[in-house]
């Protein structure tokens, strides 16, 4: 369920993924899209997302960068997963398996990279699968997806200012 079926899928997943860039108000973090890289690489992001602080700084700035980066990764996982499910095949939300396999997917990287236990992650989760349902659910929204999804196949790379060009819309919902 979270591994693409198609092009076509996989280009709505980048589209909910740029989507909740603007909705976690984190634009600048993206640099481009590229439908035809792997799928752990579409969403070419500025080398400053990747950049950890020095030791130097101290154990807790460093913590803090990771726990927000994961946040931010995690609540485009989910949007990848909801855009897919409710703009594309029109779901009304996320079934079951899907369900399933984001909590275990994002319970284990959260565990990996921030020390978080499953209930700190659980809590995540369902934060930004609420915001995500709601997001998707507008029809507007979805309409931006599917414009989004369909120049991204036409285009097959996008740079982020093309990318929040056509999502400027957004901004007005």
């Amino acid at each position: 369920m979270i591994k693409y079926a198609d092009e076509t899928d996989k280009a709505y997943g980048l589209a909910g993924m740029a989507i909740s860039l603007i909705a976690w108000d984190a634009e600048e973090w993206l640099n481009a899209i590229n439908l035809d890289a792997p799928a752990d690489s579409a969403m070419e992001m500025t080398s400053e997302f990747y950049l950890t602080l020095a030791p130097r700084v101290g154990a807790k700035a460093v913590w803090e960068q990771a726990s927000q980066r994961f946040k931010l990764t995690a609540a485009m996982t989910v949007a990848n997963v909801a855009c897919r499910e409710m703009a594309l095949r029109n779901h009304e939300s996320l079934p079951d398996q899907a369900d399933s396999e984001l909590r275990s997917l994002l319970a284990d990287e959260g565990a990996d990279l921030c020390g978080y236990e499953s209930d700190e992650v659980s809590r995540m989760y369902g934060q930004a699968l609420t915001y995500c349902s709601r997001l998707f659910s507008h029809p507007g929204v979805c309409d931006l997806a599917n414009r989004l999804a369909s120049k991204i196949i036409e285009n097959r790379r996008m740079d982020a200012l093309d990318v929040f060009t056509l999502l400027a819309p957004l901004n007005r919902m």
